[in-house]
């Protein structure tokens, strides 16, 4: 039996959201799972490239990787983007004027960067927590000392979103999030909604992306068959690929929802579910 292709996902799936680190038992057997499939191991992520860039290192991640839910793939080795699902200048403009009108905490995405203000909580919380690291590793984040700065990075291109993240504290901002996501719905978005870290993330990203998306246009670049790949998540932004992929695995730790559609439940993320479940896919008899 040939080795399945696994792609998971990050945060509450193998890195711990407190501390984002991966136990070194999951990386072990990661690191085995790449050594006897033939590196068959990748990444399916909220994240951008930038902020993957450890865990692509330390998981010895040769394969394509999934950003942004779904909006980006993009080469490790080389680097190079190979598909991105930018967002309308029009649309961008709304967002910009919405969170302005809203004092909302606003950052966006491109394919090299994460772009922000010199307020925005995710910048600043990225850059305190790879501070330590290899400069190579550390996220790529533009800061603009002002709002209309901010806006007109994209509105004259100098990036290019494929996805906004508005962030709240998890506390009192019920009305402020169902606010956003509204308005959001309006313009067609797709805005699924993460809970971690004692924050509320909102994104926003093309109405035909998500993680499922991008997995098919993963295999369709790779020339890869879906059955032969066993998507693997934890929360809301995970539910379209574990619920339209025959191998859909969620870690039990995972929202309700997401583990109510998945084909198994594995073991949560500090019982080494992830790595327990290559085991089972390393196991001699999957030998070729």
């Amino acid at each position: 039996m040939a080795y399945p292709y696994i792609a998971s996902d990050l945060d509450g799936t193998i890195v711990k959201n407190e501390d984002f680190k991966i136990l070194d038992e999951t990386i072990a057997d990661i690191l085995n799972y790449q050594e006897k499939s033939g590196s068959k191991f990748f990444i399916v992520t909220g994240r951008l490239f930038e902020t993957s860039k450890l865990y692509i290192n330390q998981l010895h991640v040769t394969l394509p990787i999934i950003g942004a839910n779904g909006a980006v793939i993009i080469d490790p080795i080389t680097q190079k983007v190979l598909y991105q699902s930018i967002i309308e200048k029009d649309i961008c403009e709304k967002i910009f004027d919405f969170a302005l009108a809203n004092n909302l905490d606003l950052i966006y995405y491109s394919a090299k960067a994460l772009i922000g203000l010199e307020t925005s909580e995710r910048i600043n919380y990225y850059k305190e927590a790879y501070k330590d690291l290899e400069r190579n590793l550390q996220p790529n984040c533009e800061i603009y000392p002002d709002f209309e700065q901010f806006k007109m990075s994209a509105m004259n291109e100098i990036h290019k979103p494929f996805k906004f993240l508005f962030s709240f504290p998890t506390t009192g901002s019920e009305s402020l999030v169902e606010k956003t996501t509204k308005f959001l719905n309006d313009l067609k978005l797709n805005c699924p909604i993460t809970h971690m870290n004692e924050r509320i993330f909102v994104d926003a990203m093309n109405n035909n992306v998500n993680k499922a998306t991008g997995l098919e246009k993963w295999a369709e670049i790779m020339n890869v068959e879906l059955d032969e790949i066993h998507p693997i998540g934890d929360n809301n932004n995970d539910y379209e690929m574990v619920a339209q992929f025959k191998n859909g695995c969620v870690v039990a730790n995972g929202v309700e929802k997401t583990k109510q559609v998945a084909s198994k439940i594995l073991e949560d993320i500090y019982s080494n579910g992830v790595g327990k479940y290559l085991q089972t896919l390393s196991h001699p008899q999957n030998d070729d």
